[in-house]
């Protein structure tokens, strides 16, 4: 059945597994599949920033294989003189010169496609959503894991990783008038043949078990509401989420499982992408608000 209506992509969280989504962009570009809007959280809120702004499949994956983690982060140098107190364990100065340098524009109203990205409130729990301004400040927030990268202050609020409280936000795709929504899982919880050990992989483990099934509760609830397409690229690596070692094949297996998803939906109709937000203040929670 062809794609028709307004369309969403969903981009969820999942660190370095964040390229799977490279490879899904690749095969929606080659299928000719058009996006209205953009949703995103943790490393998807970078994915789709760049997505949302023009760049090609080819360059942001260039970009995605030429990036080391020297690029990306520093050890916080807080550890050093107060380890209890420091805020993270990794600095995110240079994560944000990297964005800087490399988004080819740095406002949401400078965009092709619309883009909402999605942080967590620290003292709440609840999602903030952004969608104009400068786009720096919430992406750094977007994708500040707890532990790993510091809270981000924006208006007051301490804002972390948008995936601790909607990894895979289906919910804000509808209530933006999504009539289809695109998404591949970055984190699937497959069955693990051997041992977790160290206290790095349970956490890790663990918070995949729990975004993974807060989303199968919201795929249930939401499957009659909207066309879903949710993409699960089962590979079998144990990929690490701060590993960039292995890029290329995860790009590589997003494309091959979207091309068997998406080939024989065929192209839908030409629309408009660069087209308003729902101005419904429930939808969302711009850097101004409270």
């Amino acid at each position: 059945m062809p794609i028709t209506g307004k369309t969403a992509l969903v981009l969820c969280g999942g660190g370095s597994r964040g390229s799977l989504q490279i490879g899904l962009y690749r095969a929606l570009t080659e299928l000719g599949i058009n996006i209205d809007l953009i949703v995103a959280t943790s490393v998807g809120a970078i994915n789709g920033a760049f997505i949302a702004a023009g760049a090609s499949p080819k360059e942001l994956g260039y970009l995605w294989e030429s990036v080391s983690p020297h690029d990306l982060y520093q050890i916080n140098r807080q550890l050093l003189f107060r380890p209890f107190r420091a805020e993270s364990l990794l600095d995110n100065r240079r994560l944000g010169n990297f964005l800087m340098r490399h988004l080819p524009v740095l406002h949401f109203e400078d965009l092709r496609i619309p883009l909402l990205i999605g942080a967590t409130h620290l003292q709440t729990g609840e999602p903030v959503w952004f969608r104009e301004g400068e786009l720096i400040t919430p992406l750094l927030a977007a994708i500040a894991m707890p532990g790993l990268f510091p809270p981000v202050d924006i208006g007051g609020r301490q804002l972390i990783d948008g995936g601790i409280s909607n990894n895979v936000p289906l919910d804000m795709a509808l209530k933006l008038g999504a009539q289809t929504v695109i998404c591949m899982l970055c984190i699937c919880c497959e069955r693990i043949p051997y041992p977790v050990h160290g206290w790095v992989n349970n956490l890790i483990y663990s918070f995949s078990i729990a975004v993974d099934r807060k989303y199968r509760a919201d795929a249930h609830h939401y499957q009659n509401k909207a066309r879903l397409i949710v993409i699960e690229p089962h590979n079998g690596m144990d990929v690490g989420m701060l590993d960039f070692s292995h890029t290329g094949e995860l790009i590589e297996l997003g494309y091959r499982h979207a091309m068997e998803t998406l080939t024989g939906l065929g192209e839908k109709n030409k629309c408009d992408t660069k087209q308003t937000l729902s101005s419904d203040p429930s939808t969302s929670t711009t850097q101004g608000s409270g």
